[in-house]
């Protein structure tokens, strides 16, 4: 008998939401063979919407359908027993639930067999948005988090606790690690430091083919640039059936992809193309521009707006999806010995199981189908470069070759969750809080200079740029696929300048924090160089 994996095979999901947390989809509404009144239809962005399915007061089992366009199915036919005596005498808590597994774009309507519709009972279904992004992560950990209540009377028996009630549900994400990757990684920018502003790499996007209609051969008005660069494919002009076929060159490889043009807006190739050999359709009135970029450059500080997020997860028994997630607690750490590592920390609306909760056993993932990402290499430690420089000078100018062992960086940024008052466990409304940025270090001492900006209470810029991928060359400047982080600093109290028999040097652990800095605009800035097109929130 084979070995049934499970925890191993984990995955996590996530998608920026376009709004947080759930929504509703049906108001209450008492049950009949077809509800298709008062549905609002599903928002969840570019990938669909979940459905929470949730059935109060009903009497007698029978089945709820769901009816609509999905991935990856468009019908789901949920299986709902007759409730026991005790759910009887709950019945705000003790609710049937189902969240669908499929996402839906559209809905058509909800359907409830005849014993159900005879049993009576008032049916509400909310959503959420699906995952769209495949997340590497090492780590997660997230829980249900209830809080008991249960008065102390005077009731004529020794018993201390005779009924226990449930208050409010406040989930925690308590665990969320992950190796650093250059595109991978941009969740942890959107949530804890915040949409970031994007330009193009090279800020003029290169010409591949000019203004055309769609040919079965459109000209190539020129090759990519070493070493690859993905496509901007801008439509005007839009006629039904427009799509093109790209072929070419890919990381040495052949590399052919097809683009289906469905409205004018922008799309993007999905390879890196070094070579291109052609491009073309079925010939078609929608107007064509298409450029070469070799990457993105996006801008971040402590102003930029956070965003909340949903959050798939597969433990490798049951998945879970987690709306209205958010993050307080995120850090980054750089051991040159070692992986750049990332670390988050935060909450969410709720922890939602997917799909039919009595299948036994549990061991097959009902998140989004979303291929693993292996195109995308995590940073090792040593490939990062370290400077500092006086705050009247040029932030990244100097090397600061002091900088040993490890650098961590650590932002709390608090949300303060609001319980209002309606009808439910779960928070509704969610306030950021003013983001605090540390800072700890280690140096090789070999003078008394980063002393003396410490007794003098000197800002400088700590500037910490991970160099991984080579992106491309733009007027002279060489661009890498990673993150720089320009930090205005001062020492926070603290050197820590030690000498140890046991080593060879004398060393000093210093602890820094960020101050607002008008030169960038916040009390830390965050530069992201990737390949990744700016769609990461759509």
């Amino acid at each position: 008998m084979p070995l049934t994996p499970t925890a191993a095979r984990g995955q996590t999901n996530i998608a920026i939401e376009a709004v947080s947390g759930e929504t509703i989809t049906m108001a209450a509404t008492a049950l009949s063979a077809t509800m298709s009144t008062g549905i609002t239809q599903p928002s969840g962005g570019s990938v669909g919407s979940r459905q929470r399915l949730i059935l109060f007061g009903w009497t007698a089992g029978g089945t709820l359908t769901i009816n609509g366009t999905g991935v990856p199915g468009n019908t789901e036919v949920v299986t709902v027993p007759a409730p026991t005596p005790q759910q009887l005498q709950s019945p705000q808590l003790a609710t049937f639930e189902y969240e669908s597994v499929n996402l839906y774009t559209v809905l058509t309507n909800f359907q409830a067999s005849a014993p159900l519709v005879t049993g009576g009972g008032v049916l509400v279904v909310k959503q959420c948005q699906g995952g769209k992004f495949n997340v590497p992560d090492t780590a997660f950990k997230s829980g249900r988090k209830v809080a008991s209540f249960s008065p102390n009377e005077h009731s004529g028996i020794m018993a201390r606790d005779k009924k226990l009630i449930d208050t409010i549900n406040d989930p925690g994400i308590d665990t969320w690690d992950s190796a650093f990757y250059g595109d991978l990684s941009l969740y942890w920018v959107y949530l804890m430091v915040g949409s970031p502003t994007w330009v193009t790499l090279p800020a003029a996007p290169l010409s591949i083919v000019a203004s055309a209609t769609i040919t079965a051969s459109m000209t190539i008005a020129n090759q990519p640039t070493a070493p690859g660069m993905k496509l901007i494919i801008v439509a005007s002009t839009w006629a039904s059936g427009a799509a093109i076929t790209i072929t070419g060159t890919s990381y040495g490889n052949p590399a052919t992809e097809v683009v289906t043009i469905g409205a004018n807006g922008t799309y993007y190739s999905t390879n890196v193309y070094s070579a291109i050999t052609s491009i073309g359709g079925t010939t078609n009135a929608t107007t064509l521009v298409i450029t070469g970029v070799f990457g993105w450059l996006g801008t971040a500080t402590s102003e930029s707006v956070r965003q909340t997020a949903v959050v798939e997860h597969f433990d490798g028994s049951a998945s879970w999806v987690h709306p209205f997630a958010y993050t307080t607690d995120g850090e980054m750490t750089i051991s040159n010995k070692a992986e750049v590592k990332l670390s988050l920390k935060g909450g969410a609306q709720d922890k939602i199981p997917i799909g039919d909760r009595t299948t036994n056993p549990l061991n097959t993932s009902r998140i989004a189908s979303i291929g693993a990402p292996l195109a995308d290499l995590p940073v090792a430690g040593w490939q990062t470069q370290v400077a500092c420089d006086p705050i009247t000078g040029t932030a990244g100018a100097t090397t600061f070759a002091d900088a040993d062992e490890e650098i961590k960086i650590a932002i709390k940024a608090g949300v303060e969750p609001h319980w209002t008052f309606v009808n439910s466990q779960n928070f509704s409304r969610a306030y950021p809080q003013k983001p605090d940025c540390a800072v700890d270090v280690t140096y090789d001492i070999i003078n008394l200079l980063q002393f003396e900006q410490f007794r003098q209470n000197l800002k400088q810029y700590l500037v910490a740029q991970i160099i991984g991928e080579f992106l491309g060359i733009s007027a002279g400047t060489i661009y890498y696929k990673g993150w720089k982080l320009t930090l205005p600093v001062r020492y926070d109290g603290e050197y820590g300048q030690e000498g140890d028999p046991n080593k060879g040097n004398v060393f000093a652990k210093p602890k820094l924090t960020t101050e607002f800095d008008p030169a960038i605009g916040g009390s830390f800035k965050l530069e992201i160089f990737t390949r990744n097109p700016p769609t990461y929130a759509l």
